[in-house]
């Protein structure tokens, strides 16, 4: 036992001499050794991939029955979308839906923001079908918003076809909200306008400004 206590100093003092040259040697900036870091170092996630909370390596999409809330003053309403994921659908929305938002300048700039943002990359600057995606092959046969497929394609189409996608175009229902979709629409008739000669509108029919009592789901922050 005495022989034992008299060992605890010295390797205490070598232990303790360690420590100190430890902490003068290597990196400044290190903090040098460091007890259970796993404890206050949250592991790092490949994004959607190895997180728990994403389904198939996406991002979750929001639960059913969410209204998303604005605080964009020129776009600011949200109206839940009736019509199916369907070919009947499709074709119902291309009878009786209409941009409930009048065309102007704001709704235009609005428009073109969104179609950069998510469009341009197949669908070219000028709706030609030509984005960069083309160009690198990554992806063919997409139509010009003026050719023969497309140059007739109602606005309920356009909106359905970016509420639930259509063929390899997917659904932007999650990326873009409801007044942002219709002004994509709006800036898409121009794009086509302007690739046939004509005027937008031509290419809209008359409306009138939303009936905001007809939306009693909005929530505005």
């Amino acid at each position: 036992m005495k022989k034992l206590s008299k060992l605890i100093l010295p390797v205490s003092i070598v232990f303790a001499g360690g420590l100190f040259l430890q902490s003068c040697t290597g990196d400044p900036l290190s903090p040098g050794l460091e007890y259970m870091p796993d404890m206050y170092r949250g592991p790092a996630y490949e994004a959607y991939g190895e997180s728990p909370f994403s389904e198939n390596g996406s991002a979750l999409k929001p639960v059913a029955g969410t209204v998303p809330r604005f605080n964009d003053e020129t776009l600011p309403y949200y109206e839940p979308y009736q019509y199916p994921n369907t070919n009947e659908g499709y074709e119902a929305a291309g009878l009786s839906l209409t941009n409930p938002y009048p065309v102007s300048e704001a709704i235009l700039a609005k428009g073109k923001t969104v179609y950069t943002n998510f469009c341009i990359h197949c669908h070219g600057e000028k709706g030609d079908g030509n984005g960069i995606l083309v160009q690198k092959d990554k992806f063919a046969g997409v139509p010009s918003y003026y050719s023969e497929a497309l140059k007739l394609l109602p606005e309920g189409k356009m909106y359905h076809t970016l509420y639930f996608g259509k063929n390899m175009m997917g659904s932007h229902a999650s990326q873009i909200n409801y007044a942002e979709r219709w002004a994509v629409v709006h800036y898409v008739q121009k794009l086509r306008a302007e690739g046939l000669g004509t005027s937008i509108a031509s290419d809209t029919t008359a409306k009138s400004p939303i009936d905001t009592t007809a939306t009693a789901a909005v929530t505005k922050k």
